[in-house]
């Protein structure tokens, strides 16, 4: 079985992350709205005055950050999400196949294609299945274009993967016409 790339054309249903609300770059607000706390007591206005612009401030900084750090956060989540969600159906796929032999065959690969405007997103993910073994090697990813043509290759080195890990390879962004893949491994020697 070659796997296909899922092409990332099905519904994008916006899901909210808890990280979209607050993350370490919302940092930046406590520090605005510090910075307005002093500038208002400097200035010499009334507490009630200092307050109550403090609290409005804090929350319009609060919106202006969280907009694009939540548009930003809510597509990588939904990258790893639906990535992690079809490795683990690879597995599934293989071993619904019985084609669990070795540690190698433990090891899934999986990758997607994200389309923008011009070009996609490449993303590369690999996991290990193997409930004691840990995977260490080399892990060569090959991409095929509709025609059956070698569209790019490239070679992940010295990979570990620990029993039930499951990890980003890489990333990488092409404009080249892309569908299928199929990969190999070379392992190390156990010592």
């Amino acid at each position: 079985m070659i796997p296909h790339f899922n092409n990332s054309k099905r519904g994008k249903e916006m899901k909210l992350y808890p990280e979209m609300f607050l993350s370490p770059w919302h940092l930046i607000v406590v520090v605005l709205a510090l910075i307005a706390f002093i500038g208002l007591i400097k200035g010499g206005y009334d507490r009630r005055t200092v307050l109550r612009s403090t609290g409005l401030s804090t929350l319009v900084f609060y919106f202006i950050l969280t907009i694009p750090i939540g548009l930003i956060t809510q597509e990588s989540l939904y990258k790893e999400e639906t990535m992690l969600t079809d490795l683990d159906q690879n597995f599934e796929d293989k071993k619904a196949d019985s084609q669990l032999q070795s540690l190698k065959d433990y090891v899934v690969l999986h990758v997607g294609a994200y389309k923008n405007e011009d070009d996609a997103d490449i993303v590369v993910y690999a996991g290990n299945y193997h409930e004691s073994q840990t995977f260490n090697g080399h892990i060569t990813l090959f991409v095929y274009d509709k025609n059956d043509e070698e569209v790019f290759t490239e070679m992940y080195r010295d990979i570990t993967l620990t029993p039930g890990e499951k990890k980003k390879l890489d990333t990488s962004f092409t404009s080249q016409p892309m569908d299928t893949y199929r990969y190999r491994y070379e392992t190390h020697p156990q010592m």
